[in-house]
C-alpha cells in the first residue's frame, strides 16, 4: 500500500464514520441544551428572522388613526339624532 492509498482510507473512514457521528452528536447536544442557555444566533438568517419579527410587530400594532377613532368617535350613532 502506498502512502496515498492509506491517506484515502483514512479520509474515507473519517467521511463515512466520523461525519455521521458528528452530525448525531450535534443534534443531540442541540436538543439537550435549553434555549435559554444557547449562545445567541448571529448571521444572515438570524438577522432575516429578526427583521421578519419586527415587521410582524409593526403590522399587528393598531395604527394611530384607529386608536384615536376608538377613543373619540367622530360619527354619532343613529340613536343620538333624536328622530326616526
Amino acid at each position: 500500500m502506498t502512502l496515498y492509498q492509506i491517506f484515502l482510507l483514512v479520509l474515507a473512514g473519517a467521511l463515512f464514520i466520523g461525519l455521521p457521528i458528528a452530525a448525531v452528536w450535534t443534534i443531540v447536544e442541540h436538543i439537550r441544551t435549553p434555549p435559554s442557555q444557547r449562545p445567541p444566533r448571529t448571521g444572515v438568517t438570524a438577522g432575516f428572522g429578526a427583521a421578519l419579527q419586527e415587521l410582524d410587530r409593526l403590522v399587528a400594532r393598531p395604527s394611530v388613526e384607529h386608536t384615536v377613532e376608538a377613543e373619540k368617535p367622530i360619527l354619532k350613532n343613529e340613536d343620538d339624532k333624536g328622530g326616526d
